[in-house]
């Protein structure tokens, strides 16, 4: 009798388990589609001969205007995405070295519906 009634309760779990489970992804994807605002650094590596530049929101980096944009094209219309870089420019920084990249890039979120707050002074 008690072994039967400790398998109802690990199958009960299981079942509980397996719902929240089921669940969550579905809670997660609610929150994600709600507009939010998000702050943009562009990260200087030191470490070669030349220097690198990493783009990075929050926990998550992008080596590559290109694949920035394609995190930024996931995000609902009416975010934001707030940039203050500081005014110390290095060379070749990508967005901020070329006035037709950073108005191809401005393009791309008008586009997606994404504001975009650049504050060139830090």
């Amino acid at each position: 009798m008690m072994a039967r009634l400790g398998w109802k309760l690990v199958a009960m779990a299981y079942a509980g388990l397996t719902l929240a489970a089921l669940c969550t992804p579905c809670a997660h994807a609610a929150e994600s589609d709600a507009p939010a605002k998000y702050e943009l650094r562009l990260i200087h590596l030191f470490d070669g001969k030349e220097p690198e530049y990493i783009f990075a929101i929050g926990d998550s980096g992008f080596r590559t205007v290109e694949s920035l944009k394609s995190f930024l094209a996931t995000l609902p219309a009416g975010s934001e995405i707030r940039w203050a870089p500081g005014c110390e420019r290095f060379d070749d920084e990508p967005l901020l070295s070329s006035e037709k990249d950073m108005e191809a890039f401005k393009a791309f979120l008008k586009q997606k519906r994404i504001s975009f707050v650049l504050v060139p002074s830090g």
